[in-house]
């Protein structure tokens, strides 16, 4: 399941002309649901499209792309029933990894210009497929986003969280009564509470649609199966991630619970300058719920 989100009205194929479109493709972090992407793609090419028309550019077309995670969605009826789709299985990071590349060898465009963005674990996705594609792919950078590349277990949510999410799923059992009662619930009614948390400013469909997907049977268990193996495997940095450090850059938040800003700060010593950016404002994590406007402005600075 994925988004793609275009600043054409028609498609440049179909009309014989070159397709000169800039992509941006995002992958996401955990949960990994494109639907929570839908509202900052959309906000991030309005605003470079604007910054085109300010600076007296000729137009140029933008396209954003983004897929969920291998059974972090609720799949459609016909797939669900078809056995070509393993709706039950839970996978690893190695998979999810797999399954990023495999999505852009497959349908990311070679020869336009292409800007990556990884957010949190999708960070990590990024820099591990970046040795595979990086010579078949017009790719301009590839751009980490409150990077969870290192230490999981250290950070102050991995602390928290690690005990948890180690019983659910060694207790698959008890994921699944969990999130079965949430299932029974109806879906206007869940709906209609996670727009009461939500300012207006922020309640965009998409947003609201993949709220209510996350406690679904499947979806949560393989959220909570994600996250172990995270936690398991992203320990001590692995250097190799940093091998293309000419295209990779860094944004790091100030008061991030997964990644803590003195790793920025160590990163920054890693890498050229300016490819690090220490965020001073209180952006969260999880930038999709509260502040995609601000974040679809502070990205801009890295698509050039």
């Amino acid at each position: 399941m994925g988004t793609s989100l275009s600043s054409e009205v028609l498609a440049v194929e179909n009309q014989g002309e070159k397709d000169d479109r800039i992509i941006i493709f995002m992958i996401p972090g955990n949960p990994g649901n494109d639907g929570f992407y839908t509202d900052f793609g959309r906000r991030l090419i309005r605003n470079l499209i604007a910054r085109e028309e300010r600076l007296g550019h000729r137009r140029v077309n933008f396209l954003f792309y983004t897929l969920s995670h291998l059974n972090h969605v609720l799949l459609p009826p016909a797939l669900r029933c078809s056995n070509t789709h393993k709706v039950n299985e839970r996978f690893s990071l190695g998979d999810q990894v797999q399954h990023k590349l495999d999505f852009v060898k497959e349908y990311l465009p070679r020869g336009n210009r292409v800007f990556m963005f990884g957010h949190g674990a999708g960070a990590y996705m990024l820099l591990s497929i970046l040795p595979y594609i990086k010579d078949d792919f017009n790719l301009r950078k590839a751009v980490c986003l409150f990077p969870t590349i290192e230490r999981m277990t250290e950070s102050p949510h991995g602390i928290r969280l690690k005990k948890v999410v180690s019983t659910l799923r060694q207790n698959d059992w008890l994921a699944r009564t969990l999130s079965f009662w949430v299932d029974l619930m109806p879906e206007s009614l869940k709906r209609r509470i996670i727009s009461m948390k939500l300012t207006s400013d922020q309640t965009s469909p998409e947003l609201v649609d993949s709220i209510s997907e996350l406690l679904h049977m499947h979806v949560f268990r393989n959220i909570v199966h994600l996250c172990n193996d995270e936690l398991d495997k992203i320990g001590t940095l692995d250097e190799t991630l940093l091998f293309h450090r000419n295209l990779i850059y860094f944004y790091y938040g100030k008061n991030d619970g997964w990644c803590p800003i003195e790793q920025g700060e160590r990163m920054s010593e890693r890498l050229t300058r300016g490819h690090v950016v220490l965020e001073k404002d209180n952006v969260e994590h999880s930038f999709v719920f509260r502040d995609a406007a601000t974040m679809a402005e502070k990205v801009m600075q890295f698509i050039v």
